[in-house]
């Protein structure tokens, strides 16, 4: 499977916030108060995903946002703690059943004209394997800043996992807001051909963004087994391919670095940038396949 290379690819960009709480479950603020909160912030998406209901704003929500309807779905996971399952573009009326098997509820959802995305691995617990026995995700959240309060935020080594073994996957990066600081930490840069909901949904399938915790990536390149970065200045560059393959490039003190360019055979299958800014933060592009 390949992914749109979303550097590559016709569109605009649009500032998504893809996993978010209001006082519809969890959260400390109801869903339009949290539509204008993102809204003035700057984002061009965002998904409301309350716990076991679709939250729908009534009209079409503040003017510059498109609200995706969504939820977070529950369903068990054999042996571990229940899966969190971000339910992207579900109708009003979609029943929910927590008794419903996983792969019943995913197969459910695309029925209904939506999408899932598999939330949080590393603050669940979940390994590569209780994601790939899962059949008809579209991505994984590499960041989540809620679960940065327990030192949980970044489940990039579950992804490399994932990747690694077969399981092709793009990945977001999100708040998961429910209440305090953790808003505004995490978003995905979605490149699509309109705001509207057919054509970030597609986009989302296709893999064509980039996920970020701060830094921006402004290219990202692959040609055979050459690859070129660019973007705003960071400490670090790091591309990252199987097991042991990758180049990482690192700033001197005081300096930064907003370029890397590096050759990488094409044995090792895939590459995918992975930049890091002098606060700590971070951004990741998907897979591009090498060769």
């Amino acid at each position: 499977m390949t992914f749109a290379n979303p550097f590559e690819a016709p569109g605009q960009w649009l500032k998504a916030n893809l996993h978010t709480h209001s006082t519809q479950s969890d959260g400390d603020t109801t869903p339009a108060e949290r539509a204008l909160q993102y809204r003035d912030a700057g984002y061009d998406v965002l998904a409301i995903t309350d716990h076991r209901t679709v939250t729908v704003l009534e009209g079409e929500g503040p003017e510059g946002l498109l609200v995706i309807p969504s939820l977070e779905a529950h369903p068990a996971c054999p042996g571990a703690s229940v899966y969190h399952l971000v339910c992207l573009n579900v109708p009003a009326d979609f029943e929910y059943n927590e008794e419903q098997p996983a792969q019943e509820m995913i197969d459910g959802v695309r029925t209904a004209g939506g999408d899932v995305i598999f939330a949080h691995p590393y603050w669940c617990g979940h390994s590569a394997e209780q994601i790939r026995c899962l059949d008809g995700l579209i991505g994984v959240e590499v960041y989540n800043a809620t679960c940065t309060k327990i030192g949980k935020g970044d489940s990039s080594v579950v992804w490399d996992y994932l990747l690694a073994g077969g399981t092709w996957l793009p990945a977001v990066a999100v708040d998961d807001v429910h209440r305090g600081r953790d808003i505004f930490m995490g978003w995905t840069m979605i490149k699509a051909a309109e705001r509207s909901t057919d054509a970030v949904m597609s986009a989302l399938r296709a893999g064509s963004y980039y996920a970020s915790s701060g830094p921006q990536i402004d290219d990202f390149r692959v040609e055979g087994g050459n690859v070129t970065l660019r973007c705003s200045p960071v400490r670090e560059i790091h591309f990252m391919c199987r097991c042991s393959a990758g180049r990482c490039f690192y700033a001197d003190p005081g300096e930064a670095l907003t370029s890397a360019d590096a050759e990488l055979a094409p044995s090792v299958g895939y590459v995918r940038a992975q930049i890091v800014d002098d606060l700590g933060r971070r951004a990741w592009t998907n897979p591009v396949a090498l060769g």
